[in-house]
């Protein structure tokens, strides 16, 4: 046997039996949880907007990892709300936290609003001035959606979780 065949034999050994779970996955499902709780906090009292635990602390989730979260909580929502549904959240926003509907519609073509401009995300982004304000209007968007179909419930987003 060559050399090169017990290194190979010996990486998918270690590999089979090694039970670490991936990094990856553990930065994802804790980025998840954290958005969850932030905006759990949120729909205990509507009008002090969501935390921002996912960006403060000692282990800030990853940037990334926060955008492909949100970005499918959203894309998921989209194909299951109406385009009434997608107004009242983005209604909802506006009115609870006193943003001005037009900037809130901006980020809701993400969601499916029917009045919202279609911008890609490139677009959105330089439209809200930086990706922190562009990734703060996707978790306004996402509470829109728990606290307008999801009952206030933020574990109603758990069916559109990036999975392994």
């Amino acid at each position: 046997m060559g050399r090169n065949s017990q290194r190979r034999r010996a990486r998918a050994t270690r590999t089979a039996h090694d039970v670490r779970p991936d990094l990856s996955e553990m930065s994802r499902v804790r980025a998840q949880k954290r958005l969850r709780a932030d905006i759990a906090t949120w729909m205990k009292d509507p009008s002090k907007g969501p935390g921002g635990s996912f960006i403060e602390g000692e282990h800030p989730s990853d940037p990334t990892m926060v955008w492909a979260i949100l970005m499918a909580w959203l894309v998921g929502a989209r194909e299951q709300i109406t385009e009434a549904q997608a107004r009242h959240a983005v209604q909802w926003v506006s009115d609870s936290l006193g943003i001005q509907h037009d900037d809130v519609l901006q980020a809701a073509g993400f969601i499916g609003h029917p009045d919202a401009p279609s911008l890609t995300l490139n677009e959105a982004v330089e439209h809200y001035g930086d990706p922190i304000a562009f990734t703060l209007y996707m978790v306004l968007l996402c509470g829109g959606l728990v606290a307008t179909v999801g009952d206030a419930d933020p574990d109603w987003l758990k069916q559109f979780d990036l999975a392994s």
